[in-house]
């Protein structure tokens, strides 16, 4: 008796076509932290500071390259009515920074951003998001401004301009 197994068929027939899926990049971009003004000082005779937050922002890399971004901080040089406080007045402290829906490596931050003048001539490293990280959307937590005011400081209101920018960078 035959087996179930031992019948022979006839050989399969197959029928296979091709697909494709376009996946289109976007932009690199960052949003718009907003800084409080400082807390006013009175004039001692002794060295001071003041503080005022900087707002939390994010950084969304859409592009689909991995490439790789910098995040820089830069601030003017704080300028009064009749005088300016001298570069190398202003500090951040370091944010922290968080992915928001992605699963790709966050950027790193500058460890020494807490102790490097953001009112100087060249933007100073915030984070970086080296090649292959830093894909997707990252929420960046609100930092301190830290201004120092020497003990010798004019009596003046004094304005500055902080901009932090995302660039691309391997």
């Amino acid at each position: 008796m035959p087996s179930a197994f031992s019948q022979s068929w006839p050989p399969a027939t197959f029928a296979s076509d091709g697909t494709s899926a376009t996946v289109t990049g976007g932009s690199l971009s960052i949003s718009n932290p907003l800084a409080a003004d400082f807390a006013g000082r009175s004039i001692t005779g002794a060295n001071q500071t003041t503080t005022a937050a900087l707002n939390t922002f994010s950084v969304s890399d859409l592009r689909g390259s991995g490439v790789g971004w910098n995040v820089t901080a830069q601030a003017t040089t704080f300028t009064g009515t009749n005088y300016n406080l001298a570069p190398g007045s202003l500090l951040m402290s370091s944010p922290t920074v968080a992915a928001n829906g992605t699963l790709s490596p966050p950027p790193v931050i500058n460890p020494a951003l807490s102790v490097t003048p953001i009112d100087a001539a060249l933007p100073v490293l915030v984070a970086s998001a080296l090649p292959l990280t830093g894909m997707g959307t990252y929420d960046f937590s609100a930092t301190t401004l830290t201004l120092a005011l020497p003990a010798n400081v004019y009596a003046d209101v004094y304005a500055s301009t902080v901009t932090i920018s995302v660039v691309t960078a391997p």
